[in-house]
């Protein structure tokens, strides 16, 4: 492949990742460019407007909210000058390590497409969360020798108190079988998309039967199994053929699709467009 969508990694320190910094700090790459993160991010914005795209919707930037972003996800940011917040930048390393709920981000319903992935904070919420975020920069500078523990300790409470708002607009609360289920799912799909098409691989994997799997699926997200993984595998077409600068052929190749024909169908199948028509439509609306 030529080019491909830039992948940003957080510097490591020991073995954990976590950064906090206001959203006009210098970078070494500019966030209106189309990328990704090998890392979880939070946008909080306090101030200003403008439209941030995640994954070909586009989200509106609005003050006293914030924004989720998963590791994997293409994003880019279109912000007025006035805007103002904070970047919340940490690994799923960091988290293990660090956090006192391991299933934070497991169970976390905007990271798992379970809900949306913006919130809109009430005045009192937003003053609590605006003070952790404070406490956590503070504490992100300092010298404590728990700094670490403390801000997976603040990052947790964080994720908590949006996790109650996000649970009452999803499909399903993150407590329940059918949430599990959903939950567990996600994640062995986003790390076996490209190497697993089928489901009875993942229902193996998760040691459920296909039916049980896909039911569960159904009454939860509306969409079955199978559906769900021919949907992960063309959002991963449809960022490779909009962002990277590589041949449709290729696309198919490293989605493991070993005839190009047979991908063109699949793609046109659940997207009405061939790759080069989704490629010349997309490129022109969004670049």
């Amino acid at each position: 492949m030529t080019k491909q969508i830039p992948v940003h990694q957080l510097e490591e320190t020991d073995n954990t990742s976590c950064k906090i910094l206001p959203l006009n700090a210098p970078s070494d790459y500019s966030s209106s460019d189309a990328h990704r993160h090998d890392y979880y991010e939070l946008l909080f914005f306090t101030e200003g407007s403008g439209k941030h795209m995640i994954d070909f919707e586009a989200y509106p930037i609005g003050e006293r909210s914030i924004h989720f972003v998963a590791p994997g996800q293409v994003h880019a940011l279109s912000r007025t000058p006035d805007t103002k917040g904070y970047v919340i930048a940490f690994s799923k390393g960091f988290m293990f390590m660090n956090s006192t709920d391991i299933s934070i981000l497991s169970d976390f319903p905007a990271f798992n497409n379970i809900s949306y992935p913006v919130l809109t904070l009430e005045s009192d919420l937003f003053s609590y969360i605006a003070s952790i975020v404070k406490k956590m920069e503070e504490e992100e500078k300092g010298s404590d020798q728990y700094k670490d523990k403390i801000l997976g300790t603040f990052i947790t409470l964080l994720l908590l108190k949006c996790r109650s708002q996000l649970s009452s607009k999803s499909k399903a609360g993150s407590d329940s079988v059918a949430g599990q289920i959903l939950s567990r799912f996600n994640n062995l799909l986003e790390e076996k998309f490209i190497e697993l098409h089928k489901v009875n691989e993942y229902a193996d994997l998760l040691n459920l039967s296909s039916n049980h799997l896909s039911e569960t699926l159904k009454k939860v997200t509306g969409k079955t199994a199978g559906e769900l993984i021919q949907e992960r595998i063309v959002l991963e077409a449809k960022r490779l053929l909009l962002h990277a600068e590589i041949t449709t052929k290729e696309v198919g190749y490293h989605l493991n699709f070993s005839d190009p024909s047979y991908f063109s169908r699949f793609f046109k199948s659940n997207t009405g467009f061939s790759p080069e028509e989704f490629r010349k439509q997309s490129r022109e609306k969004y670049q």
